[in-house]
C-alpha cells in the first residue's frame, strides 16, 4: 500500500511529509514532530526534562489526530463521523497550543 504523501516537506529536513506520521505546523512552516522535538532539545532555554513534558503532551496530540484520520475513512454513520471529527479538531488545537508553548520554551 502506498503511504500518502501532504503537500509540504518538512521545513527542517527538507523531506516530504506524509498523512500517517507526526507532525505540526510550526513558525517556520511544518515540521516533522521527530525533527522538531530534536531541534527543540538542542536549543533549549530550560531544562529538558520540563521540555520533555511537553514535547510529551504534543506528541500525544498528533499520535490522536492520526489515529481519528485513520478511524474517520472507515467510518459510514453521520454522527459518528461528526463527534470524530470534533474530537479531530480539539486535537488539532491542542496540538497548535502545544507547538507555540515548545517554540517559545526552547526559543525557536
Amino acid at each position: 500500500m502506498q503511504r500518502a504523501p501532504t503537500k509540504w516537506k518538512c521545513s527542517i529536513c527538507g523531506n516530504t511529509i506524509y498523512w500517517d506520521e507526526l507532525f505540526t505546523y510550526g513558525k517556520n512552516g511544518v515540521v516533522h514532530f521527530n525533527c522538531f522535538k530534536d531541534t527543540a532539545i538542542k536549543v533549549a532555554k530550560i531544562p529538558t526534562e520540563e521540555l520533555q513534558a511537553a514535547l510529551e503532551s504534543l506528541e500525544e496530540e498528533l499520535r490522536s489526530i492520526v489515529a481519528y484520520k485513520q478511524r474517520l475513512g472507515k467510518v459510514q454513520n453521520e454522527e459518528l463521523k461528526k463527534s470524530l471529527e470534533s474530537a479531530e479538531k480539539d486535537a488539532e488545537k491542542n496540538a497548535g497550543i502545544l507547538t507555540r508553548l515548545v517554540e517559545k520554551l526552547a526559543g525557536l
